[in-house]
């Protein structure tokens, strides 16, 4: 028998600690877990492990020799997977668990039946970890570098909410529809780049070639470039003399840039900027927002204090100033502020789901009226995606024919300027 000291989640969301015995790590997660906890951390004790290898070391085959026969486990940066095998990973998670499938059957299936090594492999991964006890949310940590803060804070909540699947759904409709704005965006982006890197070569071209040989015939006439082709030509010159410090410089820059976003207080100043950019920074606040009504709904319908809901909902969020406001937000409700006053204070939400908070908190039904701001707002970020994708691709083409058009109009004029310096002479 082990000692095992444990942390779980009890179901009135309080948090205890305390130790077990047990003969292994499994029966002491099947003990706790029959109680209706949810195991949040589970170790064994450093004396029992201690005398545990002692025994297997007598018995010629402690724990270390027989993982050391074993495969070297990889680590989460080499479990990488594609955004495609994220979405399909998730999706087919979101549909076992639907269906009323257990945790660990449901990630033994997808190990076993995947046609994605990289998925089996993560499947494994967390199986053999949820099976010891360990959360989800911890296990795809320790599985994959492709499960960022967001999605594990996103899967934690629902593990403790009981609406791990909903969460699920609704992370497979969030990851497509980013993959879905990604290639909107590669398409639009095919032809202005396109025009950026003939437009480039085309002036390369003017500047380094035609523009001399062109001084050098206006100079045995005895004449002058005209000032547009002078300008081109001693940036040209200019470029050619000191590329390589222009070169340094650039890389001076972005050292100088990523040394300044390492401070917390700078990163802090950028995640507040980036919520009041034209049309990505509305995206942005209107996605937390779908995001933390969705996430609220479920947690207040599985049983959740509004405080401790709002502990959860504070960690899936990658935005610092969102963090800060709702840990405000948090501390307010706990003294006994109402929630529509504290998001109204906070700023980082819409008015129609201020209003919604407020209706249902003054009718008792504060999760179904978020839900149903959940599934608006949801429409609205739908309608929001189309609308910059559909705007992206006319402005650039815009933007690029102006400056293709201007490049033209300055070798036209420098030709026709030339031509008639000559005649004239």
């Amino acid at each position: 028998m082990a000692n095992f000291r444990y942390k779980i989640l009890k179901k009135d969301g309080t948090v205890e600690e305390g130790v077990a015995n047990a003969a292994n790590r499994g029966e002491a997660t099947r003990r706790l877990n029959e109680q209706g906890s949810r195991v949040l951390s589970l170790n064994e004790e450093a004396e029992s492990k201690k005398g545990r290898e002692a025994r297997n070391a007598q018995q010629g085959g402690g724990e270390k020799a027989i993982q050391s026969k074993g495969k070297r486990p990889l680590a989460p940066s080499e479990n990488r997977l594609s955004s495609k095998q994220l979405v399909q990973f998730t999706e087919e998670l979101s549909d076992l668990l639907s269906a009323g499938v257990q945790l660990d059957i449901a990630l033994h299936s997808i190990s076993r039946r995947s046609e994605s090594p990289a998925i089996a492999r993560v499947a494994t991964s967390c199986y053999e970890r949820v099976r010891d006890g360990v959360p989800l949310a911890t296990a795809l940590r320790f599985s994959s570098s492709s499960f960022n803060d967001l999605y594990c804070n996103l899967v934690s909540a629902g593990e403790v909410s009981g609406a791990l699947g909903d969460i699920l759904k609704r992370q497979v409709r969030y990851l497509t529809t980013l993959a879905d704005l990604k290639g909107k965006l590669a398409t639009a982006l095919i032809y202005p780049a396109f025009l950026v890197i003939s437009g480039a070569g085309v002036l390369a071209m003017f500047v380094f070639f035609l523009i001399p040989k062109l001084r050098r015939l206006v100079e045995s006439t005895g004449s002058d470039l005209p000032p547009v082709a002078r300008l081109l030509l001693e940036g040209g010159d200019f470029f050619k003399a000191h590329w390589m410090g222009m070169l340094i410089a650039i890389l001076l820059l972005i050292a100088v840039v990523v040394v300044l976003f390492q401070r917390e207080a700078n990163k802090y100043w950028w995640d507040r900027v980036k919520l009041k950019i034209p049309l990505f920074g509305k995206l942005l606040s209107t996605r937390f927002n779908v995001q933390f009504v969705e996430t609220m709904s479920n947690l207040l319908e599985n049983g959740l204090p509004l405080v401790r809901a709002l502990e959860l909902v504070e960690t899936t969020s990658s935005n610092r100033h969102i963090r800060h406001q709702i840990a405000e937000m948090r501390g307010r409700v706990a003294e006994g502020a109402l929630l529509n006053r504290c998001m109204e204070k906070a700023k980082i939400f819409e008015s129609g789901l201020v209003d919604m908070v407020r209706i249902g908190e003054d009718t008792g039904r504060l999760a179904p009226s978020m839900a149903k701001a959940g599934d608006r707002l949801d429409r609205e970020f739908g309608r929001a995606i189309e609308r910059i994708a559909s705007v992206i691709q006319p402005a650039i083409i815009l933007v690029m024919s102006v400056v293709v058009g201007m490049m033209a109009y300055m070798m036209i004029s420098v030709i026709y300027e030339t031509i008639s310096v000559l005649r004239n002479r």
